[in-house]
């Protein structure tokens, strides 16, 4: 069984966060399925085995869907990779030392 990550967005990024999730769920379900999460989080321009990945890693337990939490884990684990860090923990944080990261990019989406 996958281990089960879990990410708070700090206050300062939480509304960040809420925006994205408000934008990629377009039938305002309270949860992405398949296609939603491929139409938002592939805007990323993340090769597809590395959002796969993503996938697999937030979708714990498996639903085949991201809530606003699991988005939240996809979310910050996208800017970990553009960033080029690697998560400390399962909470996902950075590593000591670790400069302060850039918001995660998804193409078209101004923050």
């Amino acid at each position: 069984m996958a281990q089960q990550l879990t990410f708070v967005p700090p206050p300062h990024e939480l509304q960040y966060y809420d925006a994205l999730f408000t934008l990629a769920d377009r039938s305002r379900a309270g949860r992405l399925g398949g296609q939603e999460a491929v139409a938002f989080l592939s805007l990323s321009k993340l090769p597809v085995e590395v959002l796969k990945s993503i996938w697999a890693m937030s979708d714990v337990p498996k639903t085949n869907a991201l809530d606003r939490t699991k988005f939240h884990v996809s979310v910050r684990l996208i800017q970990m990779y553009q960033n080029g860090v690697k998560p400390a923990d399962s909470a996902l944080s950075c590593p000591a030392g670790t400069p302060a990261m850039r918001a995660a990019y998804f193409e078209g989406v101004t923050g």
